[in-house]
């Protein structure tokens, strides 16, 4: 048995050639997390915080997710959880669907209150000017240990925000990791293989 790292690591100070941007793109993608194949797909042998290939089972497929505005999944935050011998975090996203029918009902907000998933999203930051990885920070990962869960689901007729819609709150608690992100050799080769999740593969 390996001792855990814990050891500080870098120079904590901005990077004034590519200072950081909060927020997210629209467009993400949402998987059951039992979908996934967890054996097959693979981190970075020298990058513990980086997943480099996100393998799903045969014909199985993520889903698109957009949420649409200014600031999409506003609220989406990581949090420290201080336990009796090991600290870890809790990771919360926020989404919205806007529309509200017997479809959406069965197929999403149903699914979404008893199923767990597993979540990728774009930062606006991608960390493109970096001088070895470029790109690396672009595509975050939630949900990969404990799986996201529903932690709140709201329909509010009159709310200005989601327009009669669904407010959905899904979190992960405990996690091992501050922050997991999805990243192959560059951005574009990266941005290839999420777009592969959204299509069935094999059997």
């Amino acid at each position: 048995m390996g001792l855990c790292d814990t050891l500080l690591k870098m120079d904590i100070s901005p990077n004034c050639d590519d200072p950081i941007v909060n927020g997210f793109e629209q467009n993400g993608v949402i998987i059951n997390r039992e979908d996934i194949d967890l054996s097959g797909s693979t981190f970075d042998a020298a990058r513990k915080n980086v997943i480099k290939t996100l393998l799903l089972k045969a014909g199985k497929k993520g889903y698109q997710i957009k949420v649409t505005g200014k600031t999409p999944y506003t609220g989406t935050k990581t949090s420290l959880v201080a336990g009796a011998y090991r600290n870890s975090f809790n990771h919360e996203v926020h989404i919205v669907v806007l529309a509200n029918d017997p479809d959406v009902c069965a197929g999403i907000i149903d699914g979404l209150a008893n199923g767990t998933y597993v979540l990728v999203l774009e930062n606006k930051y991608k960390a493109l000017n970096k001088e070895t990885t470029p790109g690396d920070a672009a595509y975050q990962v939630y949900g990969w240990y404990q799986g996201l869960s529903a932690s709140a689901i709201e329909n509010d007729k009159y709310s200005e925000d989601t327009e009669g819609g669904w407010a959905v709150t899904l979190t992960e608690t405990k996690a091992p990791k501050s922050g997991l992100f999805l990243f192959n050799t560059d951005y574009a080769t990266t941005k290839t293989q999420v777009g592969t999740l959204t299509a069935a593969v094999g059997g």
